[in-house]
Parts: C-alpha cells; structure tokens; sequence
C-alpha cells in the first residue's frame, strides 16, 4: 500500500480522535480488535484488555492509542475495520473534513426537490381505500388537527399535546403510537407538507425532511429516497448525497419521518434500523410512527413518546364535510346524531373515511361495530365492481375471493403483507384487483406486489375467512379452521397478535363467538402460564398490575394474565352482533378481573355492563384508576382541540365512570381504587367517589403520591362504607386523617407508606387498637421514633392480626424490642413478620425466639438488613432453636453479625425440617468455601424442593467453592432466582460451563445476581447463547 494513504489514515486518526473515543461504541470497538488480531496488529492480551473496559470510551481511548503508536499501517487498518463495522461514523467524520466539497447548488436542487413532492398533488390527494372507491382525501382541505397523548416507557399518558406542542418540544427518537385506522401516516404527511409550505416556524430550521414509508425500503437511505421521493438516475450521486446529509448534520438534526414500523423488515434497510435503534451514535432525527400493538419493539428507543388520541367530535364532523356533498354529509351527520352506537366508530379517522364510503353507496346504513363497518365495505366494493368481471362465471368469481380469503388468512399468520404473482397463481387476478380486493404496485420493482389497501381491511378479510371456515358444514373446512385456532396458543397471541382477527372473526357471526369463546376458555382452563404468558410483552402489560408482598411470580403472572384476558373477551362481547343472545356464553369471568384506565374509558365496558350484569357480579375484582396529574396542555389553543372533553376535566373523577358503576341494579363484589398524584380534590370528585363505591361489597382503596388529598382524605374515607384495604404511600396525613382511619372498623388491611411528617397526639398510632377487623398491618419508612414505640400497645389488641410489616423504621431504636415483645406475646394468629431495616437488636431476637412458641402460624419471617452488634451470634443460636416448633415455614431471611457463619451447621439441621421453604436468605452471612461445601452436602441429600428463592450475597467464596456448588443446585428444579453477588475478580471457564448448564437445566430460572463478578466479552456470550438456546426470558445481574 503506497505510503501516502497510510499517512492519511494516520492523520484520519488524529483529526478526528475526540469523535472516536465519543462515539465508537463497544460493539465496534470490539469488532474492529478482532480484525486488528487477525491482521496480527495487536496481540491477544492487548484484545483482552480492550473487551474487558467497562466503560466504552475507555476502551476507545486505549485502542487508538495503541494504533497510533503501532504507526501508520496499523491505523490504515483501522480505519478500514471502521468502515467496514460502522459505515455511518466513517462517512459522517469524513464530512467533517468535505463539508465544503458538496456544491451549494446541489442541495438548494435536493430541498426544492422534496419541497415539489411534497407540495404536489400525488402526495398530498390520494384514495385511502383505493382507487375504485371515489373518495380521495386531500392534506391540503380535509386534514384535521389532532390529539395527542404525551407517554412515559411505562405506557402512562402524562399530558395532551397538539402536534404544533409536539413540534415544539420534539425530542429524538420520537416515537408516535396509534391504534389502525388513527392518521399516523397523515399526521406524518402533514409535518412534511407543513415543512414544504414554511407554515411552521418549529420546522424553518431543517435544512430537508425525508418522508419514507418503511413498508417499502429497500438498499440504503439514498435508494429508498430516491425510490419513493425522487428518481432512479437522480443526478446527485450516492457519495455526494451522504456527503451532503452528513455536512447538514453537523449544523443541524435533519428529520427523517419513519411510516409503519409495524410493516418494517429491518433486513430491508438494515442503516434504517440503525438510525432507530442506535441513534445515539447519529445526528439523525427521526420520528417513527407504529401500531400500538408493535410499540413494544422500539418503545425503550424513544426519548419522546405519543400516542395518538380519539378523532374529536368537531374534527370528525370537518372530515365528513370535507369528503362527502352537502347532501351526503347532511345524512350522515344526522345519523350519528341519532345513533350513538356510532359515535365511538367515529373516532377513528379511517372507520369515518368508510362510513363515507358506505353512505355514498347505502344512505340507510347504520353501522355499529367495526366488523359491520368492513363488512358493508366489502360488500359493496365486490358488489359495485362486478360490471368489470361481468365475462367471468360466478364459480370463478366465488372462487378467487374464497382464495383471497385464504391470502389475508395465512399472510396473517405469516406476518404477510406482500404477495407476489406466483401466491395468484390459481385464481384470476383480475377479478380481485376489479373488486377491489387487492391493490397492484409496480413501480421501481424487481417483481409485482399486491396488498390489501390496508392492513386492517387484511385483517377484517382473514376474520371474515376464519368465521367461514369455523362455521362451514363442509368437515375439512371445519378441520381447517380449528388447525389454524391451534396456532394461537399464547396470553401474547390472543391479546396483541392476532387480536384484531379473533375480533373481526366473532363480529362476522354468533356461532363464531360461540367457537371463538368455547376456545378461549379452553386455553384458560388449561394454560401452564410458563409457557402460554409471554414475559417479553410484560412492560407493554404493566399497567394491569401492581405487584404486592410476598405474591409469587407464577401467581403474580396468572393475573396480569387474568387481567387482559378477560379485558379482550369483553372487546369480542361487544364486536358479536347480537349480545342478547350470547349472554350466557361468557361464564369465563367467574372470579377473573379487569382494569379500566379512566382516562379513556372504552365503550365495550359500557356495553358489557349493560347487557351483562350477571358476569360483572360474579367478577373477582374490578380495578380502576384516577390520576390527577393530567389536563390539557396550556399552550393547546386551536379551536377544535380546545373542546377536548373540557367538561369532564372540571372534577378528575369522569363522569362516564360514575354512570358505569351507579346503577339500582348493579353490585360488585370487589372494588379496588387507585388515586395517584392528585394535587388537589374537589367537592365533586368526592361525591362522584361515593357513587361508584356505594356497590361494591368489599372495597380496596390505593392513595399514591397525593399532596391534594391531604386534609380531607377523612371526607373521601366517609364516602367509603365497605373499606376492607386502604394504603396510602408519598401522602402526608392530618391527625383527622388519621382519626377517620381509625374509625374504619371493617379494614381487614392497613398500608402506609413513605410517611416522614411528624406523628400527631390522637393520630394513628394513639387510635390503631380500634382496627379489631384488621387482619394485615403495613407501616413502612414511617417516621417514628423510640417514643412511638407505644404503638405495640394497639397493635397487642388486633387479635385477628396474620400480617405485621414494620420495615425501615431507622429511628425507632430500642423501642422496637418492646413491639417485638408484645406482638409475639399477644398475636398468636400471625403468619407474617417482617421487621426489615428497624434497628433490631440481639435482644429483640431473643425476645422473639423465646415467643415462637406462641406464634404456630408463622410461616414467614424476615429480619434482613439488620445487623445485630452485641450477643448476635448467641441471639441467632437461640432462634435457629426457637423455629423448631415452626416446621411449615415458608420464607426465611435472616439477619446477620460478624461471626454469624458459625450457626450455620445447626441452621441446616433446622431446614431439614422445613419441607415446603421457598425463600431463604442469608446475605452478609459471609460464608466461605467451607461453608459453601456444608451447603452443598446439604443440596445433595434433596433437602427443599421447593426452593424458589436462595440468597447468599455478599460472601467469600472463590470460584472453587462455586463450582463445587452448582451440580447439587441444578437439583433444585423450581429455582427461580439467586444471589451469589460476592467480589470476584476473574471467572474460570469451566465455572461459565457449569452457570450455562444451571441456566439450560432450571426451567424457572429467570434470574441470576453476580453483583462483583467480573466478565469479558466472550463469558457474556457464552451465557447469552444458553439463553437463546433454550428459549427462555432470563437476566444475568453482574457489575
């Protein structure tokens, strides 16, 4: 290689060494070491030390130092390495360098380019349900403005924001969510044509905007924009385009709006899929728009969040107008004044773009459901068009939409939305492009491709087949439609994946809801929740569940499960198309629950709990939330987003949840509330909570985080007659707060938490003895100190007391041996103690195991984070000889001292009598190898099976001692996580051998902590690969 390039590698190098260091990332880094070891540039001991950096700029910095002083060859190298792994950082630190290469004029073209597409009428006017129906929507006339909901990663909306707010407080990645149908790829021509007009000053400072449809990308960026914006031949070449991009990045983001994530084959445009996923490492800005069922792939990648709201009533009636006649409008407008089973199909801007359809072909029809909505719509679509096939016979008509049936069906089940000649081959293609059925698209393809006109029309059209199969007299269309029902077998499948099919299946036909239902309960009877729940969508789901105290993870996961599964049955409830007749179908809530998120109560529990009293009384549980925390934006001034719902933001408890659970006929038999991050409560929002309490039989209420609350929560627990759990977290309480608590003598559970405001004469701690129905007592990080220890005074009277938290109670001191004392004198129906982190001393444990004979129902008890400093080693003898009357202990953690390890020959001997222990911790115990081998002799005798979770943290052991210990601990078949976290400098390979194994052979491992333990690049692998073999959610928690 001639000496001069080497040279300008080398001064690549160090020119743009600040941008290296910064922006390499490991991944590159990593791969570009490799390549340096195969050319023999670095050695292996060089290439260990890099991987094992944990702080990627580190390793950035010593690799280019370790180039540079290797000398020219070496940084040639490099710097191919670089461009071969991250093209991207290449060219963009290569524009540093020819910014002033690219020709004004050349861009000046490209941006008066974009500007003519996005301006002309192909972009702006186009047939959103194809070109046989005549309705063409135009940005320019018929776009409305929008509403949209400002989200967090846990998918709890924050705010209202109007898109000029969205604009204005645009963070990269933003990710826009919507439902089918909701105007995401409008919303983004809109920002394209408003950027091209210069109507927005939020947009004058991008230099050019790409609109890019992700449902047809191909190549690189320069291909797909060419593809779908330009022109092949363009006559600004591929190298000067990203010279160009790369020179405006460094003045300015330029924003790159992303259609149809949902529709995305990353392999398609794998640099695409970068800027999304890696856009740390790009001055890329993008905004993505995706269906809320896909968010869950990409929602961890967004700095912003929205999610687009509910088409509002005015914004739908200029939709109308804008679309249909003066005559036309007229009529339908009137209908849905009439008909208010059509008001929530309207708030779907594409639901409205069909009932057009539909009233410019069936002025008298009344649609109420979206499976009616289609189904009208491909009536009339295969109707209208049939002067077009009139030459062709019936049959070979029949046939050809019985086969696209078949198509929509299986490319479902595919995740299929192309087709191509070859999947037509025996029908006629003509008459499903006349009907309208499906679309061709030619241009710039290597091979024709249809699609249905959308992906929900896709899904209405498998639903429709699915329903024919099911219901068919025919047996092997029966047996056709049962084997594909078989390949929906998971929580996952039925509530995101092929939701929209089952619905549009039990819209198409009672019987169908008969099968679907029938099928349903099947799968819930049966279900293993290990293997039907998918774990992976848990943050998608989060918001159905809180997790309480000592609940297993299978039980746990059971009502997530529950949760949806009963909201989706529901959904199908109100998409049948009688409901009368199929109330008694839907005996599967018995005992289930179902959330509703009062910020956008569904229409489907309006109508459930109007045609099905009898399932609603028999439901478990029903949870509903109110937050506080949100109202419109103020700088939300258009006219028609003004009038968002203004009126039911006057109280934060809606109306609409009043009118759902205040009802002569109705009961409940359990009610669980939650109020979050209220700032103030009005007069009305505490008698519109007495109306929707005064039902429920058994009442649970969660008080979070509410300054407002504060001074009248006594009012709202007035409102609440059959209070059985009240907790209140982050919320400070006046003593008549206080006061009226203790008045709620039917509490069976009291929580409070997070509570540092100074205890107050007459307050709670004086009253808590008049709680004699309190079965379950919470009090965490509490400010109380040594004289409110005369707490354990009421405490002593609640004789049907089974659950006693009292945990972080740092001030509490030497007062806590006297609640020791008298709870374990007094309450002998405890089952649960908990006293984490609350000063205990020796002496408290002495106490308490003098006292274990008085307690027979103890099974859980948990002394953790307390370090017992005088006498804890005889303290911890005496209870280890203390739990011997206890042998159906099922959780155990114990506290720890200096030389504590010494009891734990006799604490082994103690276990041997605890069949059914599930948690054991010993953290701090500070075992050593020694220890670890008495363990392991004690594993190998098959003691506790039904060990779910073991803690031994902070020990010294090595990594002799751990491989010695993992053979007995593959025996321990339900282990579902442990803590080894010790410091551990270096990990043998035949250790990550030996964790390998534990992770394949364990099947409810989820999780192993190694806090301490150091691992390289390869270790991570190792373990990553048993993982992805044996197919199971699991994390490695290490340093």
């Amino acid at each position: 290689m001639p000496a001069n390039i080497s040279d300008v590698s080398l001064e690549f190098i160090e020119s743009n060494r600040v941008h290296l260091i910064q922006r390499m990332g490991m991944i590159t880094v990593k791969q570009i070491a490799d390549d340096l070891l195969a050319c023999n540039v670095m050695s292996c001991e060089e290439v260990n030390t890099i991987a094992c950096e944990k702080v990627e700029q580190e390793a950035s910095r010593m690799m280019i130092y370790m180039i540079l002083n290797k000398g020219s060859e070496a940084c040639n190298i490099l710097v191919k390495s670089l461009e071969k792994h991250n093209p991207f950082l290449f060219h963009d630190l290569q524009g540093y360098c020819t910014t002033g290469q690219v020709e004004e004029e050349k861009l000046n073209d490209l941006i008066q380019d974009l500007k003519y597409v996005y301006l002309s009428s192909a972009f702006q006017k186009y047939h959103l349900l194809g070109s046989d129906i005549d309705i063409i929507f135009d940005l320019g006339t018929a776009y409305t403005d929008v509403l949209l909901w400002k989200k967090g990663t846990h998918n709890i909306r924050k705010g209202q924001l109007t898109l000029n707010v969205l604009l204005e407080e645009l963070k990269n990645p933003c990710i826009i969510e919507g439902e089918a149908g909701k105007g995401k790829t409008t919303l983004l021509k809109r920002i394209a044509v408003l950027w091209a007009s210069d109507n927005c000053s939020t947009l004058k400072k991008f230099q050019f905007i790409f609109f890019i449809s992700l449902t047809t990308t191909r190549g690189g960026i320069y291909e797909t924009v060419c593809d779908q914006l330009l022109f092949e031949q363009y006559p600004i070449c591929k190298q000067d385009f990203m010279e160009m991009l790369l020179a405006q990045r460094q003045r300015v983001l330029c924003p790159s709006l992303l259609d149809g994530y949902d529709e995305f084959k990353p392999q398609s445009c794998p640099e695409i899929e970068a800027m999304i996923k890696e856009n740390h490492k790009f001055k890329d800005m993008v905004i993505i728009v995706t269906r809320t069922e896909s968010i869950r792939k990409i929602r961890q990648f967004g700095s912003l969040i929205a999610e687009i709201g509910d088409l509002l009533e005015g914004s739908c009636k200029k939709l109308i107008k804008n679309v249909l006649t003066n005559k036309l409008a007229h009529g339908l407008l009137n209908q849905l004044k009439e008909a208010t089973s059509m008001k929530n199909l309207m708030k779907t801007p594409l639901f409205v773009i069909i009932a057009c359809a539909i009233q410019m072909g069936e002025s008298n029809f009344h649609p109420s459901t979206q499976t009616l909505l289609f189904s009208t719509l491909y009536d009339l679509m295969v109707e209208k068009n049939r002067y077009k096939t009139k030459e062709i016979t019936e049959n070979h008509i029949m046939l050809s939409i019985n086969h696209c049936g078949d198509l929509a069906l299986d490319g479902i089940f595919d995740q299929r939305f192309d087709f191509q000649s070859e999947d037509l081959a025996d029908v006629k293609e003509v008459i499903l492009l006349a009907s309208g059925l499906l679309y061709k698209y030619t241009a710039q393809r290597l091979k024709l491709t249809y699609r249905f006109f959308h992906k929900s029309f896709q899904e209405y059209t498998a639903g429709r087949k699915l329903c024919k199969l099911l219901t068919s007299c025919q047996e092997a269309e029966v047996k056709k439609g049962y084997s594909d029902l078989q390949k929906i077998n998971t929580i996952s499948d039925i509530t995101n994946t092929y939701f929209n099919l089952l619905l549009y299946t039990c819209g198409s036909s009672i019987d169908a809801t008969r099968i679907i239902l029938d099928f349903l309960k099947r799968i819930d009877q049966h279900r293993d929740i290990s293997q039907l729940f998918s774990l992976k969508n848990l943050a998608l789901e989060s918001k159905y569940t809180k997790k309480s105290e000592n609940i297993t993870e299978k039980e746990d996961l059971n009502k997530i499960g529950e949760d949806i599964f009963a909201d989706c049955v529901i959904n199908f409830f109100y998409e049948s198309s009688s409901k009368s007749a199929l109330s008694r179908d839907f005996e599967v809530f018995n005992d289930k629950s179902i959330y509703i998120n009062t910020q956008n109560i569904p229409i489907y529990f309006s109508v459930f709990f109007r045609y099905l009293p009898n399932c609603v009384s028999v439901l478990g549980l029903i949870k509903l939330d109110f937050f506080g925390n949100y109202s419109p934006s103020k700088e939300i001034d258009d006219e028609n987003v003004e009038n968002l719902q203004i009126s039911s933001l006057k109280t934060y408890i809606p109306e609409k949840a009043v009118f759902l659970f205040f009802n002569w006929n109705q009961s409940f038999r359990s009610l669980e509330i939650t109020l979050q991050d209220f700032n103030k409560l009005k007069k009305r929002d505490i008698k519109y909570m007495g109306k929707i309490c005064c039902s429920a039989a058994s009442l649970k209420l969660h008080i979070s985080n509410s300054t407002g609350i504060t001074g009248t929560l006594n009012e709202v627990l007035e409102t609440c007659k059959n209070l059985k759990d009240l907790t209140v977290e982050s919320t400070p309480l006046t003593v008549e707060d206080e006061q009226q608590i203790t008045t709620m003598t039917k509490l069976k559970t009291l929580h409070i938490r997070d509570l540092q405001s100074e205890n107050l004469e007459g307050g709670l701690i004086d009253g808590i003895k008049k709680l004699v129905n309190a079965e379950g007592l919470v009090l965490d990080n509490i400010n109380m100190d040594e004289c409110d220890a005369k707490i354990a005074e009421g405490i002593r009277n609640l004789r049907k007391l089974c659950l006693l938290y009292m945990n972080h109670l740092t001030a509490i001191g030497d007062g806590i041996a006297y609640i020791v004392r008298s709870v374990s004198d007094e309450l002998s129906e405890l089952e649960e103690i908990q006293l984490v982190n609350c000063c205990i001393s020796s002496d408290a444990v002495e106490i308490l195991a003098q006292n274990l004979c008085n307690l027979a129902k103890l099974n859980v008890l948990d002394l953790s984070e307390n370090y017992l400093e005088k006498k804890g080693k005889d303290a911890i003898h005496r209870l280890v000889d203390g739990l011997n009357v206890l042998p159906g202990m099922k959780m155990l953690i114990l506290p720890w001292e200096d030389d504590v390890k010494v009891c734990l020959t006799k604490l082994l001997e103690l276990l041997e009598t605890m069949p059914q222990l599930a948690k054991l911790g010993l953290r701090k115990w500070s075992p050593t190898d020694v220890e670890v081998r008495i363990v392991v002799n004690f594993f190998e005798k098959e003691h506790l099976e039904n060990l779910q979770h073991l803690d031994l943290a902070m020990n010294c052991v090595t990594s002799d001692g751990w491989l010695s210990f993992m053979q007995p601990l593959i025996s321990l078949k339900k282990l579902v996580t442990v803590d080894f976290s010790s410091k551990q400098d270096w990990v043998p390979a035949l250790l990550l051998v030996c964790i390998s194994q534990v992770l394949t052979t364990l099947n409810y491992l989820k999780e192993i902590k190694v806090t301490g333990w150091k691992f390289d690049c390869h270790d991570l692998g190792l373990i990553n690969g048993a993982k992805v073999n044996c197919r199971k959610q699991f994390q490695l928690v290490h340093s």
